[in-house]
Formats: C-alpha cells, structure tokens, sequence
C-alpha cells in the first residue's frame, strides 16, 4: 500500500506543513481562553470543564482556580459524574469559569448541555466552548453535529457573547485518523477541512 503522501502535490504538501507554524492546539485554545478570562476580569474561582478526560484544561490555570472536572463515568480521580443535559446534582450559579473542549459534537442534545452550562454559572461567570464546523467523522463513541458561531450563540443565548468564530489554523492539516477511524487518502489527501468553531459568553449579572 502507497504511503498517503504519495497523494499529496508539492502545493499540497506545503498547505499541510503551515498549520504546524501555530501552537499546538490545546495551547492555542489555552491561550485564547485565558486572554478572554482576562479581558472578563475573571482571576480566580471555581472551574467546571466538561469532558477533558486524556487533555485536561486545568494544567493552563492559573493557580487561583479551583478546578473540577465532570464526566459520564469515572475517569480519574475527583470527578464528578454526571450528564451536563440534565445534572439537578450541580448547584445553580456555582461555578465562574464552565470549558468544554471539543465535546459538544458528542453530544446528543447540545441544546440542553448549553442551557444546564448558563445554569451553572454565577452572575459574570464565562462559559467557553470550542468544538468544530468542519472535521472527519470521529465517533468516540458518537459523532454526533457541527456548529457554527452563530449556532453556539443560539444555543447560548442565555448569555452575552463575547466572542465566537472560527479557528482555521489546521484548516489545509491532513487528517488521516487512527483505527477504525482512519480515513483512505485519495488525489485529495485524507481529511483537509479542519475548521474548528469557539463560543465564549457571559452570563449576565442581573
């Protein structure tokens, strides 16, 4: 079997490798997490990411947060189990900062997930959330949608954006994929649309 850049034209080639010029990507999302915290005047407090599991967000904060992570099942230690659709578990307004990253393709009703998020935020608190519009088929265990900025507004719309877009720095990356997920490469490459999509909002303090 031919190797998948025998597919690949020098142009091709070249698009693939530009991607690697930005930070990695949970860095990038680190960074641009922490920058809106900033601008939001948010330094310090309690910290909910949703899923997380193998690339935990925590290692980016600042020691000033107390962070929790919640999920399904038990994936470490001091999780907390629950389903972000519906946790009656989780006090109203108890967190300041709620993340997810790159979990609410797997969701299966995000509509829900975003109003339990603006649930649990305090008064000021932020909810960032980066996911993707356009990405493989990743089912771990389902793949289920794909967004756009105006999509995580509408879903968001308990809160006040601050900023939503699109990242489409791994945009020309090819994405091969790994085991049952692994895609043939054709004239094309593999995978070459890696748009990914961030919402950031406030919930507002009356």
């Amino acid at each position: 079997m031919l190797h998948e850049d025998h597919y690949l034209t020098v142009q091709q080639k070249v698009d693939q490798d530009r991607f690697k010029k930005y930070p990695v990507r949970p860095q990038r999302i680190a960074d641009h997490f922490s920058k809106i915290l900033a601008d939001a005047g948010i330094t310090s407090g309690k910290v909910l990411e949703i899923g997380g599991r193998a690339n935990p967000m925590s290692k980016y904060l600042a020691p000033g947060f107390e962070y929790l992570h919640l999920d399904m099942a038990e994936t470490g230690p001091g999780v907390v189990i629950a389903d972000i659709t519906d946790c009656p578990q989780l006090e109203t307004g108890s967190f300041d900062v709620i993340l997810s990253i790159d979990v609410f393709e797997h969701i299966n009703r995000p509509w829900l997930a975003a109003s339990e998020i603006s649930r649990l935020l305090r008064p000021g608190g932020v909810a960032y959330t980066s996911t993707i519009f356009a990405w493989r088929y990743h089912p771990c265990p389902i793949d289920y949608w794909r967004f756009t900025p105006a999509c995580l507004s509408y879903l968001f719309s308990e809160l006040t954006v601050l900023e939503a877009g699109f990242d489409k720095s791994e945009r020309r990356r090819n994405m091969i994929g790994k085991g049952g997920n692994r895609v043939e490469p054709d004239g094309f490459g593999g995978w070459r649309e890696n748009w990914r999509v961030f919402h950031a909002g406030q919930k507002p303090l009356a």
